[in-house]
């Protein structure tokens, strides 16, 4: 009896379970752990069954890094809306990204550590559209932490000009350093307690931006 063709709703689900099942493959084992073998195993389908949903590892990693930075957009747009003032919401949208950061220690190692591609290498590939989405899907993140900056520096008339993108930039900058540190263990050696040291680069990068 022939096999029948699932319709696109049904594909999309499929693609969907097994990008959840990736994801918790990465955050419980990390990126070494995770292979197209692996998800088959987990997903009761054979690895070959896997490519039929996703040509290659690389567009599965599209699909992660997609999902990941539309999570952490969502924490930290959920973080501001729960702030009253221009100030609290870069206390709380700093806060959101550390706390992102530290807590999802795999994903965020996927997310800003892994030398994967860049949206530049899909250009002209059959992949180009779907790296296109994922790239603007995190660009929205440094689109967000700019206007935050922005709002708070615009209620605040003797500040001098700056170039908001920039200071983003350097803020995040600064903010994923102190995460990788906290996150490889280095800061747990070299901190008597990592937690309020975190506190307080958070606390010296808000001074940047209102000072």
């Amino acid at each position: 009896m022939p096999k029948m063709t699932r319709s696109s709703d049904e594909v999309d689900a499929v693609r969907e379970r097994i990008l959840d099942c990736a994801l918790k493959i990465l955050v419980k084992n990390g990126y070494e752990s995770l292979s197209m073998a692996k998800l088959g195993s987990k997903m009761n389908m054979t690895a070959a069954n896997i490519y039929n949903y996703y040509t290659n590892k690389d567009e599965l990693l599209i699909a992660i890094h997609k999902k990941t930075y539309a999570m952490l957009y969502s924490k930290i747009r959920n973080a501001v809306k729960n702030a009253d003032t221009p100030l609290q919401r870069v206390h709380n949208i700093l806060n959101a990204f550390v706390e992102f950061g530290t807590r999802n220690i795999n994903i965020y190692d996927v997310m800003f550590n892994r030398p994967v591609k860049q949206h530049s290498d899909y250009v002209g590939t059959p992949l180009e559209k779907i790296s296109s989405d994922e790239f603007h899907n995190s660009l929205k993140v440094l689109t967000f932490a700019v206007k935050v900056i922005k709002d708070y520096r615009e209620t605040k008339t003797d500040l001098k000009p700056i170039d908001q993108e920039f200071l983003a930039i350097q803020i995040i900058s600064a903010l994923h350093g102190v995460i990788s540190l906290h996150n490889s263990g280095v800061l747990h050696q070299v901190a008597g307690d990592p937690e309020i040291v975190l506190k307080r680069i958070v606390d010296k990068t808000i001074r940047s931006i209102t000072e």
